[in-house]
């Protein structure tokens, strides 16, 4: 058994090719994720390139078992991204977990997470269960047996959840005393797709405003945010992103939008084909993404009204749709999500691996 850096371009395409014979006869995979591990693979956008990316793969006898991404930027934790392996992984998971203390040393930090794509933006967790439901967008998706080998493998784990919504179920639960002292105190617009640039930096800024101190968050600059999203502009609508306002200051946000899983071909995703099918064929769901509030806004009722704008604008079209992830140890978020919900979509761990000296 051995682990090798993946530094060239034969073994970053043999890299790849791991996934799809993995993955070769799941029904279910859509290889959208792929781009992402593209991007840190080949370093293709600003912040995979100010990160230090070291991807590896353990061989034995010759024949890869396991590979994954460490990702290392300016935060205390690495985050060990796109781990894949055979089934009955549980020597080279172990061998992992040395190696990553290792790696802990050499550059200096706390700990690895696994699980989370390079930045929180790109996908968080191991998916658990419901591997027979559609891939969403938003979603990481993988092999039956990964969350339970992992389970028993790594010594810390971590739960985060997504939920379902059903819009009429939803609004019947909001406090209307305080939507309403909410909206007499605040404004909300829509996003100017024709300013497209400039309100994707601004979103960008208020995520990392709003969003700094939550658990695994690594900054993404504006125009990095902008980078990520530009990809998404042909197809971007103005109810997409709905901000707040207070005295013509933008201080808020909610991130919504289709489910454009709906609309890729599997397993291979191709960009014409899906242009057409936005084109003709109408999605069912909408994610409900981001929700971000100053730090001076927070706990003033503001991410409880951004939620009930985006379910009121939405609902006709949308009657139902999910969640993002949220983590367990958000208790705020998790009461709230499993007041204004109907039930658990689905279940994502996340492991750490602490330093010698933690």
């Amino acid at each position: 058994m051995e682990i090798i850096e993946v530094d060239s371009k034969k073994l970053k395409k043999q890299y790849i090719d791991f996934i799809y014979d993995l993955y070769k006869d799941d029904e279910n995979f859509c290889d959208m994720n792929l781009l992402f591990v593209k991007n840190f693979l080949y370093q293709q956008d600003s912040y995979s390139r100010r990160c230090t990316v070291k991807p590896i793969m353990i061989l034995d006898e010759g024949e890869v078992k396991l590979e994954g991404i460490y990702v290392v930027d300016e935060t205390d934790i690495i985050k060990l991204s796109f781990v894949e392996f055979r089934r009955n992984a549980s020597k080279y998971l172990q061998e992992l977990i040395a190696y990553s203390k290792k790696v802990i040393k050499e550059f200096g930090k706390k700990k690895v997470v696994v699980g989370i794509n390079g930045q929180i933006s790109y996908g968080l967790g191991v998916l658990t269960n419901n591997y027979n439901r559609n891939f969403e967008f938003n979603s990481n998706y993988n092999l039956d047996y990964y969350a339970q080998e992992m389970d028993a493998a790594f010594p810390i784990m971590k739960r985060a959840f997504s939920y379902n919504y059903v819009a009429t179920h939803s609004l019947s639960m909001f406090d209307n005393d305080m939507l309403k002292q909410v909206y007499d105190n605040f404004q909300f617009r829509y996003f100017n797709v024709r300013e497209f640039k400039k309100e994707m930096l601004l979103f960008g800024e208020l995520c990392h405003q709003s969003l700094k101190k939550t658990p695994y968050y690594s900054e993404k600059t504006p125009y990095e945010m902008y980078e990520l999203m530009k990809q998404m502009k042909f197809i971007f609508k103005k109810e997409d992103i709905i901000f707040v306002q207070k005295d013509g200051k933008d201080i808020g946000f909610v991130y919504t939008h289709p489910d454009y899983a709906e609309l890729f071909n599997r397993p291979k995703l191709n960009y014409a084909t899906f242009y057409l099918k936005y084109l003709f064929k109408k999605t069912h769901n909408v994610i409900y993404n981001i929700i971000g509030v100053l730090p001076e806004y927070q706990k003033t009722g503001l991410a409880i009204a951004l939620i009930h704008k985006s379910i009121l604008m939405r609902q006709e079209k949308y009657p139902a749709g999910v969640s993002s992830f949220i983590l367990e140890e958000n208790i705020p978020s998790t009461m709230l999500c499993k007041k204004l919900s109907t039930g658990i979509n689905k279940e994502f761990h996340l492991y750490e691996i602490e330093g010698e000296n933690v």
